[in-house]
């Protein structure tokens, strides 16, 4: 990579380029002696120029009539579509993920400034109730500035999930983007702001005490944070100061139950999709998989043929079907997380083609492994790992699945996979879980535009899309008046 080919990138405030006079480096993780962008690194001073800004916006932006709101937000998702490919190719290089992978959040992303936008009409209208005695109305009004705090695994779909939802209900934004992928995000955010009035979009950068000065700001009135349960606890004490409103959607350890009417042969193509998108880099993804004991071995094997037909390779070859993980935290921990099983005594067998030999050690990549004969108790089992790597654990009854099933302190997503459904649903009412799946791991076309998400236990605070979602992003003010007193 050239020196002219890296990408530098300043904060965002009140409609200007801030530059502090030093960069942190964004590598490719798929080639890492390439360094893709240098990235202005934030103080709590920034910060508090930041909110200050969003603050100020905020004063005349809440009253901006929700009609202009949604054209605004829709002229500019019309922008970022002229821009999706290049967009998509830049995240691939920050990122690590497979471009068809970083095409579709670059899409998703697009694809929820516009949802959004269809269902603001409607659920911003005030209510007004009437009896002989009084009126009754209940507005919904915006909360303030609002904090988002976002990852690395889908920036830019998670991004524009917030951005969204606090624009059309007349919020201001102060946005952080993570650390390991802020390049695509920030230059679609940056994009977007030029379609809204001067301080209504800001973007910092940096770690250390940038999120504490974010989160702890007394003029953020709401955050929405999207990361790890750890992050996640420290956000929701930092809120408490202030008694700020929180969205939080953390950490998964989401369990895949095969039921003992299901056939091998016919699960596994699609229970693969839920295991391994994004090389297992998916809040919800499939992170264990219990199967009926008498169908292990068979299950097992079917699942291995299929994981190593999985090609892994740089996000931008063509061939490649698995990408690397994203940062060196990560790869650690998951290639510490295999080798720990191994030493344990489980079957552990690591599939797939590399691609790239050579470079193979020059990124954070990490073979698509399946490992049997570990115990449900197992450090693989009841973490999170974030990778691609998958235990089976066998079963004896339903009871004691579900058991094992809601045995964690995460409760993000679940899947059923069997013939029978009415038995799927029954037992899909007794998870402990923000969301279940039947015979998939995936939202449906349907489930798009009806299906709210997030987690319980550790695995969150509150919902994302639909208009649950945008719930999250207002207050309500409910107006009574007293018929019978001070008649005219």
């Amino acid at each position: 990579m050239t020196k002219e080919s890296v990408i530098k990138l300043d904060m965002f405030i009140n409609h200007k380029d801030v530059s502090t006079g030093k960069y942190f480096e964004v590598r490719d993780p798929g080639r890492y002696s390439e360094v893709v962008g240098l990235v202005a690194t934030g103080s709590a001073a920034n910060v508090n120029d930041a909110v200050c800004a969003a603050h100020a916006a905020f004063q005349s932006w809440k009253n901006v009539p929700l009609n202009e709101r949604v054209e605004r937000l829709l002229a500019a998702a019309a922008e970022l579509d002229k821009l999706s490919a290049e967009l998509a190719v830049t995240l691939v290089r920050e990122q690590g993920m497979l471009l068809r992978e970083t095409t579709r959040d670059v899409g998703n992303g697009i694809k929820s400034l516009r949802e959004v936008a269809t269902l603001a009409e409607s659920f911003m209208q005030t209510e007004e109730f009437e009896d002989e005695e009084s009126v009754v109305r209940v507005e919904k009004v915006p909360r303030g500035v609002v904090a988002a705090i976002v990852p690395w695994n889908a920036p830019m779909g998670l991004t524009m999930g917030k951005v969204g939802p606090a624009l059309v209900t007349g919020n201001t934004l102060v946005i952080k983007p993570s650390p390991f992928a802020p390049l695509a995000t920030s230059q679609a955010l940056k994009t977007i702001a030029a379609f809204f009035p001067p301080g209504v979009i800001n973007i910092i950068h940096g770690e250390g005490e940038v999120g504490p000065a974010l989160t702890r700001h007394p003029l953020v009135r709401k955050i929405s944070f999207t990361g790890g349960t750890t992050t996640g606890k420290a956000v929701m004490a930092a809120a408490a100061e202030s008694v700020k409103s929180i969205t939080l959607e953390l950490g998964g350890n989401d369990p895949a139950i095969i039921l003992d009417d299901a056939v091998p042969s016919d699960v596994v193509p699609e229970l693969i999709k839920g295991i391994f998108p994004r090389s297992g880099q998916v809040c919800y993804a499939v992170k264990r998989v219990y199967v009926p004991a008498g169908m292990l071995d068979t299950f097992f094997e079917t699942l291995c043929e299929a994981v190593d037909q999985f090609k892994v390779g740089y996000g931008l070859d063509e061939r490649a079907t698995l990408a690397p993980l994203n940062n060196r935290n990560q790869y650690d921990f998951v290639k510490g997380l295999i080798e720990r099983a191994k030493q344990s005594g489980a079957t552990v067998r690591e599939l797939g083609k590399k691609l790239d030999v050579a470079n193979w050690n020059n990124g954070y990549y990490v073979s698509p492994t399946v490992v049997k004969d570990v115990a449900p108790s197992a450090e693989l089992v009841l973490t999170e790992q974030f990778g691609p790597v998958i235990p089976l654990i066998p079963y004896e009854s339903e009871e004691q699945v579900l058991q094992m099933a809601n045995s964690t302190e995460y409760g993000l997503a679940s899947s059923i996979w069997g013939r029978d459904v009415d038995r799927a649903f029954r037992l899909s009412s007794r998870i402990e879980a923000g969301v279940t799946f039947i015979n998939s791991h995936a939202r449906t076309a349907l489930g798009e535009r009806h299906m709210p998400f997030g987690g319980v236990k550790q695995s969150g605070i509150g919902r994302v899309r639909t208009t649950v979602g945008l719930a999250e992003y207002i207050e309500y003010h409910a107006i009574s008046l007293n018929k019978k007193a001070c008649r005219p």
